[in-house]
Parts: C-alpha cells; sequence; structure tokens
C-alpha cells in the first residue's frame, strides 16, 4: 500500500471503503441518537444500494475492504495485542482482554465492527435493557472520517464523538501495519477534535477545512501549527458551519471539489452572506496568520485558487434546501471533472449537466454500456434512497488513498 494524496480530484488510484453489515441492524430507537443517526437503516436495501455504489468504484481503480485489511493486521500477533489493548482501554473493558485475543484474526476483525453481545462472551448483563458489551461501530461505513491520506502521509483523527473512536484506532493500526507515515498533530492539545468530512485536500500546499460540530478551532489549530512547524508556505481556508440541523456535520456537506476549477456549493452558507465566519490562514516562514474573509470562495482567491461554483439543488431556494438534507453537495471525485453522486437530487444533477457534465447511470455503467473513461466530463449517478439516510454522501463512503497528481 503506498499513500500520495496532492488534490481530490486527481485520478484515483486506490480507496478504502466499507460494506455496510450487520451493525447497522444493532441500531434501535432507545441507542439511535448515540449511533449519530437520525432514522433506522434497513440493511437489506442499503447494502444493495451500496453494492452498486462499489461496483462503479471497483471498475474505476483498486478497493480495499477495512475487514480484509484489518484481518491482515490481526493476523500479526504482537499488532493483534497492541489493537486489543488501545480498544479495551479506551472503552474501559479490561475484561474482554482475553476474549478477544482468544479469537482468529477474521473472527477479531469481525467483532471490532459489529460489537459483541453479552450472550458471545458470556457476561452477566448489567441491565436486561443492555446487548452490547462491545458496541458496533454503526458508522464505519462512512470511512472517510477517521483518517485523512494527506500528501504523502495519515492523519488519525481524533473523532469528536466516542462511538466512533475505535474507527480511528483501528485506522491507525491498518496503516501503521503498512508502514505508512502518521501525521498526528492533536498532540498539541487533549481538546482537539478533527474529521475527514471536514478536511479536503485543495492542492499540495492547501487544505480547504470546516470548523462545526465535529471538526474543532483545536483541531485546526493544531493542523495549523503542524504546518508552521514544517517551515514552508502553506493555506488553511476555514469555514464555519452550523452546529444543526445534523445535515451540516461537515464541510463536505456543503462544498466538494468536482475538478477543472468548479466545485459544488450550497449556496446559502458558501456564497451568500451569512452569520458564519470564513478565514484564510496564512503560513509563511512559520508565522500563522488569520485573515477573515467575506465568504468561502473569496477566501479560497486569497489562497490563490479561484473556483467556478455549481450550485446544489440548481438555483431554487426550495429545491437547495431539500438536496443539501440529502447530500446532494457531496460528491466523490474519481478524476479531473470525473464525480460520482446519488442520483435521487436531481436539481443538483441538472446543474451539473448545464455545466458540461455528461450524466451517467451507474447501472449502465456496471453492466458494460458505458466506458467511465470515454467520457472527458462526467457525473455517475447511482440511485440511493436508504443510503441517505444514514446522513452522508459518495464522498463520506471513501477513503481515498491514492491519486494521479494534478
Amino acid at each position: 500500500m503506498q499513500v500520495n494524496i496532492n488534490s481530490e480530484t486527481g485520478e484515483l488510484q486506490g480507496v478504502i471503503i466499507h460494506t455496510p453489515g450487520k451493525e447497522i441492524e444493532a441500531m434501535t430507537p432507545d441507542n439511535i441518537t448515540a449511533a449519530l443517526y437520525s432514522d433506522l437503516l434497513n440493511l437489506n436495501i442499503a447494502r444493495k444500494e451500496y453494492l452498486g455504489f462499489n461496483e462503479v468504484l471497483k471498475r474505476w481503480c483498486k478497493t480495499f475492504e477495512v475487514k480484509d485489511l484489518l484481518t491482515q493486521v490481526l493476523s500479526d500477533e504482537d499488532a493483534k495485542k497492541d489493537l486489543v489493548t488501545k480498544v479495551i482501554f479506551a472503552e474501559h473493558k479490561l475484561l474482554l482482554f482475553e476474549p478477544l485475543m482468544n479469537m482468529s484474526a477474521d473472527k477479531l476483525a469481525l467483532a471490532l465492527n459489529e460489537g459483541l453481545t453479552y450472550d458471545d462472551v458470556k457476561f452477566v448483563k448489567p441491565s436486561i435493557n443492555e446487548r452490547y458489551v462491545l458496541l458496533p461501530l454503526y458508522n464505519l461505513f462512512f470511512t472517510r472520517d477517521a483518517a485523512s491520506v494527506i500528501f504523502n502521509g495519515v492523519l488519525v483523527n481524533s473523532m469528536k464523538s466516542p462511538v466512533r473512536q475505535r474507527e480511528s484506532l483501528i485506522m491507525e493500526s491498518i496503516f501503521h501495519h503498512f508502514n505508512i507515515p502518521l501525521i498526528n498533530p492533536q498532540s498539541y492539545s487533549k481538546e482537539a477534535t478533527t474529521e475527514g468530512g471536514d478536511i479536503l485536500i485543495a492542492n499540495n500546499n492547501t487544505l480547504f477545512v470546516g470548523c462545526g460540530s465535529r471538526t474543532n478551532e483545536k483541531g485546526i489549530e493544531a493542523l495549523a501549527n503542524y504546518f508552521a512547524a514544517r517551515k514552508q508556505p502553506f493555506n488553511i481556508v476555514v469555514q464555519h458551519l452550523p452546529q444543526s440541523p445534523e445535515s451540516f456535520i461537515h464541510l463536505d456537506m456543503v462544498f466538494t471539489l468536482l475538478g477543472n476549477g468548479k466545485c459544488m456549493v450550497y449556496e446559502p452558507l458558501i456564497l451568500n452572506d451569512n452569520a458564519f465566519a470564513t478565514f484564510h490562514i496564512e503560513i509563511n516562514g512559520g508565522k500563522i496568520t488569520y485573515n477573515e474573509k467575506r465568504n468561502f470562495l473569496e477566501a479560497t482567491k486569497a489562497a490563490g485558487i479561484e473556483l467556478e461554483p455549481v450550485l446544489c439543488g440548481g438555483a431554487d431556494k426550495w429545491n437547495q434546501q431539500r438536496e443539501q438534507w440529502h447530500s446532494g453537495a457531496n460528491f466523490f471525485a474519481l478524476g479531473e471533472g470525473k464525480v460520482i453522486g446519488y442520483a435521487r437530487n436531481n436539481h443538483t444533477i441538472e446543474a451539473l449537466n448545464k455545466a458540461g457534465f455528461d450524466v451517467l447511470y451507474a447501472t449502465d455503467v456496471i453492466d458494460g454500456k458505458v466506458d467511465m473513461k470515454q467520457h472527458t466530463q462526467f457525473v455517475v449517478t447511482f440511485d440511493a434512497a436508504e443510503l441517505p439516510r444514514g446522513g452522508g454522501g459518495a464522498r463520506c463512503m471513501t477513503m481515498p488513498i491514492n491519486r494521479t497528481d494534478v
């Protein structure tokens, strides 16, 4: 495994994904809020939709499943002990050390994802209403957030919610096993949090970062300090986000890069005057300067990047709100001007088409009726009704590890 991400839109060579499994069915109305969802998902439908998305990815590049990578890691006894120890200490489940260590690599990889019930390990339940002694990773199919490949290293993100912290431990273990350099700016402050949905790699000296309910100011300060220590010119463009509703949890829910100088934006927050601050952080010679800007694209221009916006939901304000709610701004780039996203956001897809993107259907790509590589600029649309209810889109469900340089 080699990592190289110098942009959001270089041709994709490799990506880490996770196909939703039984962990999705572990949610109930009682634990749904703690699991960071607003609705229960039907696994059979969600999985079918995800497999269609996955098939498109596999026709473009190499895909790596988290469970397969983790099984490789856990086949090494030292790595297995290290990860199990970190998990049980982080989650205060020291009694699980022996049961977990006694599992084979493949069964342990499954348990760390799908969780363990009290019945699985023959432990006495503290309450009749409790089922899991080791909670499932309900959010693992949003592989974007736990770690971020930045240039030739990996930032292991410090997740906001305890229910997601094991995801970062797993990713840290995987990248360490494959000898990938780790970036850990969180060491500057224990309060710092970052998540991958808030971190966009604009080019080899610029990051776009969201600051909201998941990535905080301490996390951004840690990133700024990390790049300042390198003594090279660097830019971080920061957009503050609403704390609610949950459709604004990350920057990539209101802004994504499409390539060829274009970006997808949620107009009310990214272009219009509003109460949410935008900053251009300029780093030069180790000095950090904060410059407030009127809006996000003004800040990107100050960082040397001029972008042409395509409007999520089109020009109509009502459609913009509806389609942003279901990840209408959340596109994942396969290459320059080559993106994939939900078909349900009709007005957004129409806006992309007007901006010069050929509209391709995932079913046609999978059936071999359409060859993506024969199109200079395109959007592949895939049907999904259940997946959007999880609160994320195509970018959320992918952790790119290698792209060609733009």
